[in-house]
């Protein structure tokens, strides 16, 4: 009997409940964080408690995999993330105003500055989810806009007027699929870079994606051809010459975090999805193209540190889809023929991702 009973009690050890794990802390918005566990949250309890001095601690039964975090948002109010004992990690909010928690499958969300009353976690639902739907919903960015220029091409165009004719092309091809579509900007205006994944993550999009067009300084050769980036802390060189390009914006409203901040809170379901759907859109755009275009370089996958991608909750690319620097692929950039080849490779790439994942 006694055998029997340890060897009920090593079975039960074995595949008894796992504790839950916190795989990324991700800030996103103005004021929101997002907590990422290892499983689904739904049972988990949250011991809120209120102290008089304002702050807010909220114990989880669970355990920290990343380092503990300190976040102090552009209103002051503060979340601090850390291991309290072997077996809870503590949550601290100082809020300005008001805040609130709710659960979704397995994130815990944390928004400060609600204007409405706290919800009790366990009851609250998202607020800013659309109905269900079993369409899936695409993001498109076109880069740049308004005083913000971008990259000048061969023919005196400027980036911004390029990819936003791509970014258009390929939301009438979504559509044409059956694609639910969001654009960050339909006409020439400019958008914080924070503004425009906080726009796909109120949207609850499944995939954001970003259309950029590559340059080098005039003076030197360009090189030319199709590039595809998922954010990471890669530090290569290419990556961050890149990067260095595409980070150009009014991003006052980011100053509230450290870049390291951003960087380090990079979840890595998130970017082994962001990485596969790269994959797939820089194989669909290099297979439509050279239907007409032969010659065209197929520049490959890479990741690097952009601030337009940091902040989404979805799998996310940014795409280059060629250089304007270049003397024949900066004019054939110009043209209608080749960006709706080139929206049309996108399409076929996200398609590709989807049913695949």
């Amino acid at each position: 009997m006694r055998a029997i009973l340890c060897v009920l009690g090593l079975l039960g050890a074995l595949f008894g409940a796992q504790p839950h794990k916190i795989l990324g802390l991700v800030p996103f918005g103005d004021q929101n964080l997002k907590i990422i566990f290892d499983q689904d949250i739904g049972t988990l309890k949250l011991d809120e408690k209120k102290l008089q001095d304002g702050r807010v601690f909220v114990d989880i039964e669970s355990i920290l995999i990343v380092p503990k975090k300190s976040f102090i948002f552009k209103d002051n109010s503060i979340i601090n993330v850390a291991q309290n004992t072997p077996k809870v990690v503590r949550i601290v909010i100082k809020p300005t105003k008001n805040y609130r928690l709710y659960k979704e499958a397995q994130n815990l969300y944390i928004r400060m500055g609600e204007s409405s009353s706290i919800t009790p976690p366990a009851t609250v639902s998202r607020p800013t989810s659309p109905a269900p739907t079993t369409k899936k919903k695409i993001a498109i960015d076109p880069g740049h806009g308004g005083k913000d220029c971008g990259a000048m091409g061969v023919v005196k165009v400027c980036e911004k007027e390029i990819v936003l004719e791509v970014a258009k092309y390929l939301q009438a091809e979504l559509k044409n699929r059956g694609y639910i579509t969001y654009m960050t900007r339909d006409s020439d205006k400019f958008i914080d870079l924070i503004d425009r994944t906080k726009f796909a993550n109120d949207k609850g999009a499944d995939l954001f994606i970003s259309i950029h067009a590559n340059s080098i300084p005039i003076g030197r050769k360009s090189p030319s051809g199709i590039e595809t980036y998922f954010l990471s802390t890669n530090r290569s060189q290419k990556a961050l010459k890149v990067a260095e390009a595409e980070n150009i914006g009014d991003i006052a409203t980011m100053n509230y975090f450290s870049k390291q901040t951003f960087l380090h809170t990079i979840n890595n379901h998130r970017l082994i999805a962001s990485s596969k759907l790269a994959v797939d859109i820089q194989a669909g755009m290099v297979d439509s193209v050279r239907k007409k275009y032969k010659n065209i370089v197929d520049g490959g996958v890479k990741d690097g540190p952009f601030w337009v991608l940091a902040g989404a909750l979805m799998p996310s690319v940014l795409i280059e889809i060629g250089y304007v620097s270049h003397q024949s692929e900066g004019k054939l950039l110009t043209t209608k023929d080749y960006q709706k080849l080139l929206a049309t490779g996108i399409a076929d790439g996200i398609e590709d991702y989807l049913e695949k994942n």
